[in-house]
């Protein structure tokens, strides 16, 4: 114990480190454990008032009944409760010195001669179920994109469009995140993100994203059938538009509540998952389907459709032109 007690002070990772040597803040000497063991027995079964028949001083017996809490009921299973130098343990710091604290650990038990050895604790498992979390994101990030980009492709008949379309997608999830990690840690103040907001709001973006491209560019493919690219963006969002600011605010609105009033729920968690959600759809609704994706479809212009037939010049889809001729019947 003396041994591992040791090795992790010397990690400098830890504000403060309890253990069965000094469990209630007095110290108790590895040789004085080991003979008030031989005494006194388990301390886990000690009474909290010193019996009559003891042989040994009051503070010793309260420092040594206290260390029941650090050691099994076999003795062979030491714990330690450390307060982290990196912050408290709802923090982002927190969370991301687990992987610090577990080498630290892992050495002390090494030089301790323990077989074993775990961390817990509220920030190893906010690490654990982060790292779980990112890596789902990884792989069901590209799926989505893909199957999104699919499904805008037989949609609008196009190779072209789906991929700047998937691409605003991922950009407004990229900039609501940043945003939202600027106004809630960095000027709000909190320790960090509950770790399910990235998820939630790509996939949340993704299918509102998706609705808002296929409304908006299955307009602009109608308009474009017969005039040039940039009447039929005009047209288009002149039609489209008030419905998807509408709906946008509509929607931002009521996560926008969670926003302003979530503080007090889920620790406060609430509060940036409503934020970001709020922040991605208007960014959504006025940045990306109302500027971004117009001037894209407007500066590609017929390539927009390509390879089908409305990436042909507007002159040449209605196909040979032929005049009728005038004849007289003869007699």
């Amino acid at each position: 114990m003396l041994v591992a007690a040791a090795s992790l002070r010397s990690s400098e990772l830890f504000g403060a480190l309890a253990g069965p040597l000094n469990a209630n803040g007095t110290p108790v000497p590895a040789a004085a454990y080991a003979r008030l063991h031989a005494e006194l027995g388990n301390p886990r079964t000690l009474p909290l008032a010193e019996p009559a028949n003891a042989r040994v001083p009051r503070a010793e017996y309260n420092a040594y009944r206290a260390t029941g809490q650090y050691v099994s009921s076999g003795g062979r299973t030491v714990r330690f409760a450390a307060a982290l130098r990196a912050g408290n343990q709802q923090s982002t710091a927190a969370m991301n010195a687990t992987p610090a604290v577990r080498a630290a650990l892992t050495t002390a038990a090494r030089r301790s001669g323990a077989v074993a050895s775990s961390v817990t604790g509220r920030a190893a498992a906010l690490y654990d179920v982060s790292s779980v979390a990112g890596g789902d994101i990884v792989r069901i990030i590209p799926v989505a994109v893909l199957a999104i980009a699919v499904l805008l492709g037989v949609v609008l008949r196009s190779l072209v469009a789906p991929l700047y379309l998937v691409a605003s997608i991922v950009l407004s999830f990229l900039a609501a995140l940043g945003l939202t990690t600027l106004l809630a840690i960095d000027l709000g103040g909190q320790d960090g993100l509950i770790f399910v907001l990235p998820f939630l709001m790509f996939v949340f973006l993704l299918a509102l994203g998706e609705d808002y491209n296929i409304l908006v560019m299955s307009r602009i493919r109608e308009e474009s059938a017969g005039r040039p690219a940039g009447q039929a963006v005009v047209a288009a969002i002149g039609q489209t538009g008030p419905a998807i600011t509408s709906a946008g605010l509509i929607l931002a609105g009521t996560f926008g509540v969670f926003a302003l009033f979530g503080g007090g729920v889920m620790g406060g968690q609430l509060q940036p998952v409503g934020l970001g959600l709020a922040l991605g759809i208007l960014l959504d609704t006025f940045g990306v389907r109302t500027l971004l994706v117009p001037a894209a479809a407007v500066l590609l212009g017929r390539w927009n459709w390509w390879p089908s037939r409305m990436s042909r010049p507007l002159a040449a889809r209605a196909g040979p032109q032929v005049e009728p001729v005038a004849s007289e019947n003869t007699r």
